[in-house]
Formats: C-alpha cells, structure tokens, sequence
C-alpha cells in the first residue's frame, strides 16, 4: 500500500529576504535625502524668480496715466514713491504739488514744497505750482471764514508768482496766479496792478485756460461782468475739462441775475467733475433762491458729504431745513457752520442769526444759546440792515420768553 505523507510546514521564523532588502534601500535612501537636503530641495522646488522693481519713472508714468483717468489718490502714491526713490528730480515734486493743491489737500502740497525749493530754488515751475498751492489754501482758509489767513496765503501766493516771473518773464501762468493772489486779498487798490497782472498773462498764452480764468476774475471783481463772461467762454473753449471757468461762468451769470444760465454752467461743472463740491454748492445756492428747498437739499448735501470742511455749504443745507421749520437738522448743520466759521462777518452773519432763530423756535428756552449769538451779531457793522433788523427781533423774541418764563 503506497502512504502519501505531505511534510508538515514549518511555522515561518522571520521576516523574508525581499522585505529585509526593502526596508534596506529605504533607509538608506532616507539618510541620503537627509544629507543632501539643500541639493535636493533645489532640484524639486523651482527657484523662485523676485519681482523686477519699479523704478521711479516708473511710478512717475503710472502716476500719469492714474491722473488721466481722475484717480488721483493713487497717482498722489505714485508720485511721492517717485520721489522716495529719486528725489533729484524737480518735475516729480511739481507735479505732486499741483496734485495735491488740486484735490484740495494744499497743506501737504505746501509741505513738500519745501523740499523742492531746496532742490531747485532756480526752477520757475516749481516756485508756480507753489503759488498755485498758496491760493489753493488760501480758498480753503476763506471757505472756513478765515479772511485774515486767507489773505496771508493769496500775498504768499504773489511772493512765490513774482518769484517765478524773475526767473522766467515768460512764464504765462505764473502772472495768472500772481494776478488772482492779488485780486482775491480784495483791496481795490490792487485791483489795477492784478489787471495787469493778468492782461499780460493773457497776452502770453491766449489760448491757456489758467489765464483766461483769472482774467475773468479779476473783471469780476471790477464789476465787468460782460467782459468777464467773454474770457471765462475763451477759457472754456480752448479746454473744457478746466472746471473753474465753468463755476466761474455760473456766478458770472448769477451776478447779472440769469439763474437758468447759472444752474446750466453749475451743471456743466459737475458734468466734468462729478465730485466736485463746490458746483454741488452753487446749485444748492441757486435753488435756494429760486425756492426750490428740496432740489437745494439734495445738492446740499452732496456738497456737505464730498468736503465737510467748508463752513458754507453746512450753512446753506442748514438753511434748507430751516426754510421748511425743521429746526432739528438745521441746528445740527448750522452748529457746525458757526463752529467752522468761528466769528461772524458781514458776509456769514445771516448763519448766526438763523441758527439763534433756530434755537429759540425750537425751544425758548434755549433762548440762553440763542442771545449771545444775536448779539455778536449785532456788534458787527450793520446798521439799518436786515441783518440788524433779523438779530433785534430774534433779541425781542427772547426778551419776551424770559418774561413769560418769570413767575
């Protein structure tokens, strides 16, 4: 009989071979990556290449191009990159400057303008863009009620024109700007020499809108309406985007009373810059007296929202709600009117006379607010005004209160 017996398996004792040399070439492939770990990093993970920086005419031409397409706080950013790059160059700090003044930060122009009078104390255009600057802060100095700073700024704004004249007789817009510092201080008696001032500007450059805008606003002044108008159109026809000459065609027009031409030029104005807020406050004026409140607060208020800083336009949306006995609002924007105006003056007094008023219909007995601001009015010298007239009877009113108040 033939036994088929299989052997038994054995019980497996280790590891097999194949897996003892895996285990081998790994760690040794391991010690190798770990001893060579510069080398093969470089080889797996691709060198990264820097970004190429950009020079300062770099940022000059972007800076550029951002003007052109009216981004101007990003172009502001270009130019003083420029500068921190390559502060050798005069053209960069001229243009900041401009800039600056323009978009209504002149203080920070004037600021840097101390650099560049350092670097190029020679340079006509940059003693121009800082006359510019100056009138520029005067305007800002004159819409907060500062007469007597602004009018500090407009004689710097001279000084540095005159500045740039000497060094270059034919600089066209440098006599413009030298012509409006001198008509905007509001002294007749430098009426005639602004006149001459700006004629030769003119004379210069006809077809330079700066020259045509202050021509025009030294006839103005003068009371030549008709002749004023006549530059301001020449202005606006040799460049259309220059804002100015339209605001100053629309206060032309007001001045002779056609308010329809007014609001038609305001618009135009803001048609060319849409952000700005001085047109959106002279609408908000002209249909303040044509009576159209509403219209009037809604231009206003953009003015207001577009620069707070001006004590006017707060003071004519003030007077929107006021006219409609809202007195709340009103005394919340007339308050800051008189905040920003400080003291009245003939010219802003009608603010602090309506918002006493506002005061005492609101409530008689603010009427301890509301009596000393009739009364500072009335130390101003308006005798047999309506001024006079508006700050008497608002005393009277509060006169009256007090009594009726008394036990």
């Amino acid at each position: 009989m033939l036994i088929n017996r299989t052997p038994p398996r054995y019980p497996r004792r280790g590891p097999s071979c194949l897996l003892v040399l895996i285990v081998l070439f790994a760690v040794a492939g391991g010690v190798l990556l770990i001893s060579r770990a510069d080398e093969v990093r470089q080889a797996i993970i691709p060198t990264v290449t820097p970004e190429p920086t950009r020079s300062a005419a770099d940022h000059a031409l972007l800076a550029d191009l951002s003007e052109r397409d009216k981004d101007y706080q990003e172009a502001i950013g270009h130019y003083e990159t420029a500068i921190s790059l390559d502060g050798t160059k005069p053209e960069f700090y001229i243009r900041l400057i401009t800039l600056l003044a323009r978009v209504g930060e002149p203080e920070r122009a004037l600021d840097t303008s101390e650099q560049a009078t350092v670097l190029a104390p020679e340079n006509d255009a940059v003693w121009t863009a800082i006359a510019y600057a100056y009138l520029a802060n005067g305007d800002r100095l004159a819409d907060l009620g500062d007469i007597v700073g602004a009018n500090l700024q407009y004689s710097q704004a001279v000084q540095s024109a005159d500045r740039a004249t000497d060094l270059n007789p034919d600089n066209a817009t440098a006599y413009a700007y030298k012509a409006g510092g001198l008509v905007l201080q509001e002294e007749p008696e430098l009426y005639e020499r602004a006149q001459q001032e700006a004629d030769f500007a003119v004379a210069l450059q006809p077809n330079n809108p700066i020259t045509r805008y202050y021509l025009a606003t030294v006839l103005t002044y003068q009371g030549y309406y008709v002749a004023a108008r006549e530059q301001y159109l020449d202005g606006i026809q040799a460049d259309p985007s220059y804002v100015d000459l339209h605001i100053g065609l629309a206060y032309n027009y007001f001045g002779t009373s056609n308010l329809s031409e007014a609001i038609l030029s305001f618009e135009s104005a803001i048609a060319v810059d849409p952000e700005n807020a001085a047109a959106y406050d002279g609408l908000a004026y002209m249909y303040l007296q044509l009576g159209e409140d509403v219209l009037a607060e809604d231009n206003a208020s953009r003015s207001v929202a577009l620069n707070p800083n001006v004590a006017r336009a707060h003071g004519r949306l003030g007077e929107t709600y006021f006219r409609r006995s809202n007195y709340p609002e009103a005394i919340q924007e007339l308050e800051q009117a008189v905040k920003l105006y400080g003291t009245p003056n003939v010219l802003n007094a009608r603010f602090f006379n309506m918002l006493a008023t506002a005061y005492y219909f609101t409530d008689p007995g603010l009427c301890l607010q509301a009596a000393p601001i009739f009364e500072q009015v009335l130390t101003l010298p308006i005798q047999g005004t309506l001024l006079e007239e508006s700050a008497l009877e608002g005393l009277d009113l509060c006169r009256r209160a007090s009594l009726e108040a008394s036990p």
